[in-house]
């Protein structure tokens, strides 16, 4: 389908000469003509991107797209959640055990006042470089709250982009919550292996994990092991 882009000059020409004179209201009338024209080809050509889009949903038969909506966009997000979680914990453990030694490291300068004044000198700027290097550990922590702030808008975006999926999925012929689970062969499952795809942090993969726990117990119940 094909929308005509070009403007009217003769409309575009009325126009200037309605503000040229000073005719506010047939400016008004004109520019809205202009402006609703090419409001109606901006909507028919969204309508005409949509349709076919769900055509392509309608005609996929590879369920790769449906796979990936259902099952990998959400453990992706899971795992951008448990790195936010993680970091954030080790982050305030960090700060929390630099304030304790520098706490330690006061006390300790308070040691020092009945030693002989060399010694007191020495301890003290040992002291002080301690408590530097504490300083800066706890300002470099800074840099959980810049890559958190990060991973949250990476986590809303995918989120966002996974909500229109399902929409699109359920506006089309197939049906989101009837989509089957992955299933891998042991090459795929090899090559998933092969790529790191980190610890068991999802409830899938401890899910996965537990189910296999209980099969290797199993197996060696029956061995009377």
């Amino acid at each position: 389908m094909a929308f005509s882009t070009q403007i009217d000059t003769e409309a575009v020409k009325a126009l200037l000469r309605a503000l040229e004179e000073n005719e506010q209201d047939k400016a008004v009338a004109l520019l809205d003509e202009l402006t609703s024209i090419r409001e109606s080809e901006l909507y028919q050509q969204v309508s005409l991107l949509t349709q076919n889009l769900h055509k392509t949903l309608d005609q996929l038969d590879d369920n790769s797209l449906l796979l990936q909506a259902k099952h990998d966009i959400p453990d992706v997000t899971e795992r951008l959640n448990y790195v936010i979680s993680t970091t954030e914990d080790a982050s305030s453990k960090t700060l929390e055990s630099a304030e304790k030694v520098l706490n330690i490291t006061d006390s300790l300068e308070q040691m020092t006042q009945g030693l002989p004044e060399n010694e007191r000198a020495e301890y003290s700027q040992l002291l002080s470089e301690v408590n530097t290097e504490l300083t800066e550990i706890m300002l470099t922590q800074s840099f959980q709250d810049l890559t958190g702030q990060v991973l949250n808008r990476v986590v809303l975006i995918i989120s966002s982009l996974e909500q229109s999926l399902i929409h699109l999925i359920d506006q089309s012929c197939h049906d989101y919550d009837s989509i089957p689970e992955r299933v891998e062969n042991r090459d795929e499952q090899q090559a998933s292996e092969m790529k790191g795809i980190g610890p068991n942090v999802t409830q899938k993969s401890k899910s996965d994990t537990a189910q296999s726990q209980d099969d290797v117990d199993d197996l060696l119940g029956e061995l009377g092991l």
